[in-house]
Parts: C-alpha cells; structure tokens; sequence
C-alpha cells in the first residue's frame, strides 16, 4: 500500500504515532482503496476545513479469477468464478464549522466474466438458487461523518478495521458495515475506537444481513443456521509507537453469542544498521452471552511470534495455541487479511479446538534480482487439533466433533507473487498470483464437516488498477 495508502495528505507527525498496528500476517494482500482504513481516519482529523478542498474520488478497477480444486469426497464441487468489478469511493473534506462535517460514499457494480465457467461458491458473486453465479451485482452506500477537535464520528455504511471486525477485502469487494463508529486522538501516542454495528453488507452481496459468525453459524449438514445476532459493539485503544512498545486492547460483545477480548503487544529493536526484529504476542479471550446462540463458549486463544528483516528480506515464526471445547471463532468474512491470528493463513486458519501449529514464511522484494517491484512470499504451516473436545450436541459447533479426531492434523502451504508497475501511464498497476496448498491427516475433518476444511489446492489471481480521479 505504500504510496497511495494515504489518500487525503501526509500524516502530521504526531498522529503517524499512534495508528493502531495491523495484523501480522497480511501476506501483501493489502490494497490501496479497500484498507489503511485507521490511517485514513488519523488523515482527516488533520486536513483543514473545506468541504470541496478537502475531497477525494478515487476508483479501482478489479480483475478477480478464484479456482479450488477440493479432494474430499465430503466436498461436493469445486468453486470456479471469474468476475470484473468497478469500484468508485468518494470522501469529502469538512466543512468550516465548531463541528465540521462531511460524508463518505461508495458505490461498486460486478460483471461475471465468461472465464470461470462458473460452478459457483467461490464467495465473488451472489448465488442463484441452483448454485450458479448471477451475471452481474451491484450495491452503494454513504456514511455521514461529524469532526470535533481530536474525534471524529461515522454513521452508516463504512469499512471498519480492528482485531475484533473488520472489512473483508480478499474477494471482489469490501464487506461494509452500517452501524456508528469513535476515534479519538486527544491524548498524545492513544488512539481509541469504539463503535455499534447492527448488519453488514458481505463481500458478495447487494444488501445488508444480520451479523453471523464464521463458524458457528453452520449445522452438522453444513447449512447455516439461524444464529444471528441484532448488534456488535466494542470498545478499544492503541497505546505506543511504531519503533517502541506498542499495546492493543479490545473488548467487544456480540450480543446473544459472546464477548470478546483482545490484547496485543508488539515492538520493533533495531539489531544492526542492515537488521530489525518484531516479536509480538495476541491474546483473545471469548465467552459466551446472552442468549447463547452457539451454546457455552469458553475459548482462550494464543498466538505469538518474531519477524526478522534485512536486506529487503522477512523471515517470520509463528506460534499459536487454542485451549476451549470450540474453535476460535470471529465475524463472518472477517478476512484472513486483517485475522489477528498469527496463523490464520489463506485457506485454514488453524483454529481449531485444542488445536496447537506453528508457521514459517520468507518474503522477499526480489530486488536482489533487479525486480523490486516484484513481491514474493512463501509460508507453510502445520497444527494438530483434538476435535474430540468438540460437544456433538452443541448448536453452534457440533458439526466439528469427530470422534477419531483426538489428533487431528493438517498443513497449508501458500506460495504468492505480487508485481506492482512502479511508473509510467499503468503506474499502482498489480498482478497478484496466489497458490495455496491444504492437506489434512486422519481425523482432521468431520463427516458432517462440509465446509471446505480438506484437501484443497486454491489458485487466484488479481489484477488491480487503481484511480486518483480527483
């Protein structure tokens, strides 16, 4: 995202120290328009007023492929989908008031392309009711925005980021939410966020759904059920800077499912001149509420590691532990992108209960070959997971149980390459190629488990252009 990630003005310095840290595994799948959701907000609570002056319209054409091929036999078809999308989003400054205000706005339209063939559920297109991808949708939204001094308040349709929701960005377009969202930055090196959220627009939809989880929302059939909740609010902050100790704390509750809890620290040490190492930890603590949608909750989970880099070159270890009956569990659609889960990689997210993995990933600008504009990263993880924890009779997570599956075990390995036109007429131009491998031992999935959490070889590729329209 480096360039176009801050698309109003530059940071003033004071407020670049305090944009909360992002997950630790993006993988470079980060774009330009779609995130730097937290940057963009610290840029607008220092532009100057000027309703006009202060705007921006922005585009991004998007080319999308996504092929799985699955070799499970509990896995009925393999998703094929190609499709086109156009995206424009339009941020207006703030007017010259005690309370300035403005508004945020979007709109997006996806053509089906004849490419894929099409056998659908590959999550780039809506669905008709034989399985098969509609040939085009398309959806708008806005968001009315209020500035006062250090805070700055959003209603409506918006993208959100943080360890606890965020917008899914790994398909066609942006899942969006309609809700209330805070920051604050009144007090020096904190930034804090809190926000309510009633639905949400998923990736490959035109209108808005209740709020549902990734996992809990499926029964032993592998068709979801009812276990929605009407709201999610949370409340958290950001306490540090990028080259110092930095601390994340979040709590948030979905209501009549959970309450969840974060806590992440991270810092960079500058080794040697050519040398920096970042270890970090994240922690979540989920519990269930309310009405108890899902059944008992009662899930701690663990994820830690260190990344090393020199010379344009990051080797990461990851270590990661769930204790609890249940997987780790989040929003529906909350990507793997923003997942502060250290190995939450592109297809698994090895999450599972008791489940125990560690991941090791190289990347590279391949600048050593005269391509810096050339990304490329390669990762394998491994984890073993007890799904006989599981309560068969639970309502949100029963259709995991296996009782062969006291040592579950699988690996993913996700190879990808990223090229990104440094100049000329095509300049923010980028073709993303990404392969990922998932193979699973005995146990591993359960005979009611049609998920897609088997053997699988997925293959995507990306052609990304964005616009600076004005």
């Amino acid at each position: 995202m480096a360039g176009r990630a801050l698309l109003v003005l530059p940071l003033s310095a004071s407020l670049l120290l305090v944009v909360p840290a992002r997950a630790d595994n993006a993988l470079g799948q980060k774009d330009t328009i779609f995130t730097g959701i937290n940057e963009r907000r610290a840029v607008e609570l220092s532009i100057p007023p000027g309703l006009v002056d202060g705007a921006r319209l922005d585009g991004l054409l998007r080319t999308y492929y996504f092929q799985r091929d699955n070799h499970s036999a509990l896995v009925r078809r393999d998703p094929e989908e190609s499709a086109q999308g156009m995206l424009l989003s339009f941020r207006s400054g703030f007017t010259d008031t005690p309370v300035g205000v403005g508004v945020d706005a979007h709109g997006f339209l996806g053509l089906k392309l004849d490419g894929g063939g099409g056998s659908g559920g590959a999550g780039l297109l809506p669905l008709d009711s034989s399985g098969k991808p509609l040939d085009e949708f398309s959806s708008a939204g806005a968001a009315l925005k209020l500035r006062y001094r250090q805070t700055l308040v959003k209603a409506g349709d918006q993208l959100v980021e943080n360890p606890l929701v965020a917008s899914g960005t790994s398909r066609l377009f942006p899942q969006s939410y309609r809700g209330v969202t805070l920051a604050n930055h009144s007090v020096q090196a904190l930034w804090l966020d809190g926000g309510f959220l009633e639905s949400t627009r998923l990736r490959n939809q035109s209108g808005h759904s209740h709020l549902v989880t990734a996992y809990g929302a499926g029964n032993k059939a592998g068709v979801a059920a009812d276990r929605q909740s009407p709201h999610l609010g949370w409340l958290g902050g950001v306490y540090g800077q990028p080259q110092a100790l930095q601390v994340t704390l979040y709590g948030g509750q979905l209501a009549d499912i959970w309450n969840q809890y974060y806590l992440g620290v991270s810092q960079v040490f500058g080794v040697s001149e050519g040398l920096t190492l970042k270890p970090w930890l994240h922690y979540f603590k989920t519990r269930d509420q309310g009405s108890g949608q899902l059944g008992s909750i009662d899930n701690d989970t663990y994820s830690a590691g260190i990344a090393a880099t020199a010379h344009g070159q990051t080797l990461t270890l990851g270590l990661q532990k769930v204790d609890g009956r249940t997987p780790f569990d989040y929003l529906t659609q909350d990507d793997r992108i923003f997942l502060y889960l250290t190995n939450s990689q592109q297809f698994a997210d090895f999450n599972g209960p008791g489940e125990k993995s560690w991941r090791l990933q190289y990347e590279t600008s391949l600048a050593w070959l005269d391509a810096p504009a050339l990304q490329f990263i390669a990762a394998y993880t491994r984890g073993e997971a007890d799904l006989t924890r599981v309560d068969p009779a639970q309502p949100g997570y029963g259709y995991i149980f296996n009782p062969e599956g006291k040592d579950a075990k699988h690996w993913e390995r996700d190879i990808a390459l990223k090229y990104q036109v440094p100049a000329g007429p095509a300049k923010d131009l980028s073709l993303t190629l990404r392969w990922a491998t998932h193979r699973e031992g005995d146990g591993y999935t359960a005979p009611g488990n049609t998920r897609g959490n088997s053997s699988a070889d997925e293959y995507r590729l990306i052609v990304d252009y964005p616009l600076a329209l004005f």
